[in-house]
């Protein structure tokens, strides 16, 4: 029986508004919504009605009725006709004479209605996989028809919105995507359509003001979009600003957009079922990176669940409310008051979890660790579940979890091991395991700062007993007031650890710097070449980076890290901050903590193109303008603050403020996040406004910053190792860290975090633009390239590979592309793939009819792929494209005969039998193309022999004869007993590869020519030229009289080659001619030797091949002296006029675009037909 379709009974009461009644009986009726299917007034006004109410149900539908009753019951719905008469039908087979026994209505009414929610619980019971509901599928469907979506683009939300085309609005729905924002408004018979990729967002910003209250604008590099009148604005952008950051990481570092399958069968409870999984599964996203920035948790921590509770404080003996958060290796508490207190609690450090029966606060659980500390927890909400929860992720948990320890342990060994040597330099020098270099090379405080030191330490122990030492600690504002203080050096490197949460990754990856460092040890490529350079120039003023014991724990970090993160590698301004964490952590923590630094606390900074410190360097300017807006307009004129924001936020103030005093903003930068360099920059801004706004140029300006911040003391620290060069007064690190505190600590993560995706989607967009031009400059100034593209064409060409990677690469089906090395020109660091190339070149190319032009394709490719890595450069392609799309006849023959000459292996080369080609050779009406195919056939089975024609033949010799040939110095053809010389001539290098560029040089240029094809790869060739013309029996006719004549001349080479053989003379050209045209006369007195340019000859016959056609094979095996030369090929080409036209035929690129848009988007609708049901 269907159960798909049954719905709950609901009332009607107007069963006929705006519905038609198709089959009816005495108590069901099946109806259709009026419009559906057709065209006219009635459907106009119903679909107009729908789509501004989004009231718009399924087509059809069943109502239950009796004969005096005014109420009917929907029963079921469906979306086609077929489901919909299913229904119907079961009904009247199973229901009708049941209903018909009943005395009374009422009865009969409420059985039908008990026995379709029967039939609706059974469905429910049934489904196992969470689906989404019923009106989220059609819009979905509405989505992929309207808009010719694949079935791969899947609807994640829809909202109700006007959008402003013109000056009038448009009411109807947005749609957004993974990778589409799409609009659709149909009013009065109008249709308005509108489809934006994410990846093309220049701008997303909301806007109130009279003219589009509560607005977003969506912007694009051509034009801007405002959408309005939203029900659920804040929803609707945030969900927007979420899929643009996806969008704009998958442009920097190719991420891959995939769903999350623990989602889908993850338990849970009090959580609203949302619409769409996909939303669902971007909402749990959005949530676990919020969650994984409150707590410094490792980036892939997954959040599984809150629940609102009391947690028990024993410092102050209270009862503070806020959110219990559970992930897969964490239970963290954050309070309702901001940063009143909070815990992070690992579960590898858990050791019980119960239940407290007799409690003050009722629902009470008790968390123990295994150092001792306690955690109480009050008013659980379902609090069994809870335990359950947390005890199932206890066993999931490895059973050899790292206590404190065995972690230490393995710290120390894995130091002492390290520490002992880096390979070639140092190998003699050791430092104590497990200690930072400060402990080891850094000068005792003495006097005043020695005493505060000591005042620091005790300070820091008393709070260590009233809220706990290491991970499971209390923290809480008298932590922060104490880190602005200043953290003694003593135990700088343990809180750093702690407050960034570099000790969790630590701990849990045991072994993993050890492995790290012995990886990149002795290797050599360039970031490790950077950073030899670089190793010298860090911090040369300490004494620890004076002797080979720094330099060599320094080296081995940042090589491990390069190791780790190879897409970032090396960054100028690493050494620095990594020099800095080794002076006060061990060398392993060093470590983890760069990865922290790098990874989590400052994304992006540390690549490339510095991606990150430009984006927060608009973050800054939107915070200088906001909060000091006259200084802002100084600086915008002066262009200051894009000079100073990467020295300032690459190296956390290290490498412009002495570091015994930047290390205090360190402290509060590791405890805080990101947000304490921008507060630290506007109060170094605001203390020198005045002396900004009176300098003429940026040069001043940068000087008096310059020599404000070298001033910059530590008021704790005693070991200046720079003296001061300004003459303004000197200023604490203290006061300028309570400044930015008092005056910007209103500025928060969340804020910054917001500011950042509006500026990531300009400076990135900014950079794809750069790389554009850089793109077509370099292309433009390659010689081959340019005499074929022209800049248009460049530009369209890499849009239409970008879409097409962007496709593959979000969709999963892209492969990872190579490692671009940014010493290699623009357009050799973007590859294509044999799918990618495969698919542009059946696009664009002229050779796409016929039965074979993938393995054509795949040919070309070989041919171009240099390195035989299956990837082939963007300046490549170009070359290639613009020789096959805007070259002319010679071009393309030349690359049409190369592609043959390289080895190249295919399965399904072997096809002659092929239903098509047999229904080729029957429809033929020569004889003579009769006799080519049956040559063809007759040699189906001789095994192939080594190709000696391109034997000492460099691939990269044989593109250049493609792309960079000199036509003056090919030989034309001016008689056939020339002919006849020039292929002896060839046979004779087949033989003697010594010989061949002596035989073939030109006088006129050094330019390389293309060698022979031997019998083997002649075949292969003029096979798949067949398969071009499978559909154009008139073309049959010149094929084979083209085919026949290179065949005989093969033949004529492999014969004179034979008379070589046996008669050696000293001049080998000139007597190989006369001795061919000598055995042409004795073995043929009748046939006169053909004349320029005339193939039009019988069959030849020589005494080896009497009894048989010239075209079939002499023995089993090819012969090893046939060969022909590219200019035989040529020339035979020529001879016939529709083969010319064929091969000079051109169609503009910019409609070959426009035709392989088309195509894709049609494709892209059959697909949609063929999956989505309609609507």
């Amino acid at each position: 029986q269907p159960t798909k379709m049954w719905v709950t009974p609901k009332e009607v009461l107007l069963a006929n508004a705006l519905w038609v009644t198709e089959v009816t009986n005495q108590y069901f009726t099946l109806q259709r919504r009026k419009g559906h299917g057709t065209k006219g007034l009635s459907s106009l006004l119903v679909e107009t009605l729908d789509a501004v109410m989004d009231t718009k149900p399924l087509p059809y539908r069943i109502l239950h009725s009796t004969p005096n009753s005014e109420v009917s019951y929907e029963v079921a719905s469906s979306l086609t006709r077929t489901e919909i008469f299913q229904n119907w039908e079961w009904l009247e087979a199973n229901l009708l004479e049941t209903l018909r026994n009943f005395e009374s209505e009422n009865e009969a009414t409420e059985f039908v209605c008990c026995k379709i929610k029967s039939l609706v619980a059974q469905s429910g019971a049934t489904t196992q996989v969470e689906d989404d509901s019923l009106n989220f599928k059609q819009n979905a469907a509405k989505f992929a028809r309207v808009f010719n979506m694949s079935a791969d683009e899947k609807l994640i939300n829809y909202y109700s919105c006007s959008f402003w085309k013109g000056r009038v609005p448009r009411q109807g729905w947005l749609y957004l995507s993974v990778h589409h924002l799409a609009f659709y408004s149909f009013l009065l018979g109008r249709e308005t359509k509108l489809l934006l990729r994410w990846t093309d967002v220049t701008t997303l910003e909301r806007s109130n003001n009279v003219l589009f209250p509560e607005s977003i604008l969506v912007s694009t590099r051509e034009k801007e979009y405002y959408f309005s009148l939203f029900t659920r604005v804040e929803d609707t952008f945030a969900l927007m600003e979420q899929l643009a950051n996806i969008a704009m990481r998958q442009l920097i570092c190719e991420e891959t957009y995939a769903t999350d399958a623990h989602l889908a069968s993850k338990r849970s409870r009090n959580v609203p079922k949302k619409a769409s999984h996909l939303k669902r599964d971007l909402d749990a996203r959005a949530h676990s990176e919020a969650y994984r920035t409150m707590f410094r948790l490792p980036s892939d921590e997954r959040l599984d669940g809150t629940v609102d509770c009391y947690l028990w404080t024993p410092y102050n003996k209270q009862h503070v409310w806020g959110k219990l958060y559970l992930s897969s290796n964490y239970i963290c508490f954050e309070s309702r008051v901001k940063n009143l207190v909070s815990v992070v609690i690992p579960l590898r450090m858990l050791l019980l979890a119960e239940e407290v029966p007799k409690h003050a606060f009722p629902n009470s659980i008790l968390l123990t660790t295994k150092t001792k500390a306690n955690f109480l927890f009050a008013q659980v909400v379902d609090r069994e579940f809870l335990v359950e929860k947390v005890s199932e992720l206890l066993a999931k948990l490895p059973s050899t979890s790292v206590e404190n320890s065995s972690s230490e342990k393995s710290s120390k060994a894995s130091s002492q091991d390290l520490s002992s040597g880096d390979g070639s330099q140092g190998a003699d020098v050791t430092c104590e395991p497990g200690k930072s270099l400060a402990t080891q090379f850094g000068a005792k405080p003495s006097g005043e700062a020695l005493v505060l030191e000591a005042e620091k330490e005790l300070q820091w122990e008393s709070h260590f007993a009233d809220y706990g030492r290491g991970i499971c600690t209390y923290r809480t504002t008298k932590a922060q007031e104490l880190v602005l203080r200043g953290i003694p050096d003593s135990l700088r490197g343990e809180l750093w650890m702690v407050y960034s949460g570099a000790i969790n990754e630590m701990e849990t990856n045991p072994g993993y710097y050890r492995r790290a460092v012995e990886a990149s040890l002795n290797q050599r490529d360039l970031p490790s070449d950077e950073i030899e350079r670089d190793l010298h120039r860090s911090l040369p003023e300490h004494p620890a980076f004076q002797s080979e014991v720094g330099i060599g724990a320094l080296r081995r970090v940042l090589n491990a890290y390069a190791w780790r993160n190879p897409s970032i590698g090396y960054c100028q301004a690493m050494n620095i901050v990594a020099s800095v964490l080794l002076l006060y952590a061990s060398e392993e923590e060093a470590f983890w903590l760069l990865v922290a630094l790098c990874e989590r606390l400052s994304p992006d900074y540390y690549n490339t193109k510095v991606v990150g410190a430009l984006i927060d360097q608009g973050v800054l300017e939107d915070l200088t303008r906001d909060n000091l807006p006259n200084l802002h307009s100084k600086l915008d004129v002066l262009n200051v603050l894009s000079m100073i924001s990467l020295s300032w936020f690459l190296t956390v103030f290290l490498s412009v403020i002495p570091f015994e005093s930047a290390v205090s903003i360190v402290d509060c930068y590791f405890y805080d996040g990101a947000k304490v360099v921008f507060q630290m920059a506007l109060a170094v801004l605001e203390a020198n406004q005045d002396a900004l706004l009176k300098c003429r140029d940026d040069g001043e300006a940068m000087t008096t910053l310059s020599g404000y911040l070298s001033s910059v003391t530590n008021g704790t620290s005693g070991n200046n190792l720079r003296t001061s060069t300004s003459a303004g007064s000197p200023v604490t690190v203290q006061t300028l860290i309570y400044e930015s505190y008092s005056k910007y600590g209103f500025i928060t993560s969340n804020m910054i975090e917001r500011q950042r995706l509006k500026h990531r989607l300009a400076v990135i967009q900014g950079l794809e633009d750069t790389a554009l031009k850089n793109i077509i400059r370099n292309a433009g100034s390659d010689a081959v390239i340019s005499q074929y593209l022209t800049t248009e064409e460049l530009k369209e060409l890499f849009a239409v590979i970008k879409v097409e990677q962007l496709s593959q690469h979000r969709w999963g089906r892209g492969p990872t592309l190579p490692s671009a090395l940014p010493l290699l020109p623009y357009g050799e660091q973007y590859h294509l793939d044999l799918e990618q190339f495969q698919g542009l070149f059946l696009g664009l190319g002229p050779w796409t009819c016929g039965e074979c032009p993938e393995r054509l394709a795949a040919r070309v490719f070989r041919l171009v792929d240099l390195n035989s890595d299956n990837w082939i450069s963007l300046n490549e392609f170009f070359r290639i494209m613009g020789l096959i799309c805007n070259g002319d006849t010679d071009d393309r023959l030349r690359v049409l005969f190369a592609a043959f000459l390289i080895p190249f292996v295919d399965e399904d080369d072997d096809d002659t039998g092929s239903p098509a080609a047999k229904d080729a050779v029957e429809a033929q009406e020569t004889e003579v193309a009769a006799e080519a195919e049956e040559y063809f056939s007759s040699i189906e089975e001789i095994p192939s022999v080594v190709s000696t024609n391109v034997a000492g033949f460099k691939h990269s010799d044989l593109l250049d004869a493609v792309l960079k040939y000199n036509r003056e110095s090919d030989t034309e053809w001016t008689s056939m007993s020339s002919g006849i010389a020039t292929s002896c001539s060839s046979s004779e290098s087949v033989t003697s590869n010594s010989k061949r560029s002596e035989s073939r040089a030109s006088p006129k240029a050094e330019q390389k020519s293309l060698p022979n094809m031997n019998q083997e790869q002649f075949v292969q060739l003029w096979r798949c030229v067949y398969r071009l013309f499978a559909q154009e029996q008139d073309v049959y006719h010149s094929l084979a009289t083209v085919g026949t004549q290179l065949l005989q001349i093969g033949e004529l080479g492999q014969h004179a080659a034979e008379v070589i053989t046996r008669q050696p003379v000293e001049d080998p050209v000139s007597s190989l001619s006369e001795e061919a045209v000598k055995a042409w006369q004795t073995e043929h007195p009748q046939d006169p030797m053909p004349r320029t340019g005339s193939f039009e000859m019988s069959a030849v016959q020589s005494h080896e091949f009497e009894g048989r056609p010239a075209s079939a094979p002499s023995s089993s095996k090819w012969d090893e002296h046939w060969c022909i030369s590219f200019q035989q090929f040529r020339a035979c080409m020529h001879s016939e006029e529709k083969l010319v036209a064929f091969f000079e035929a051109r169609t503009p690129l910019a409609k070959s675009l426009q035709r392989y848009r088309q195509r894709k988007t049609e494709r892209q609708s059959s697909i949609t037909g063929s999956t989505a049901v309609a609507v």
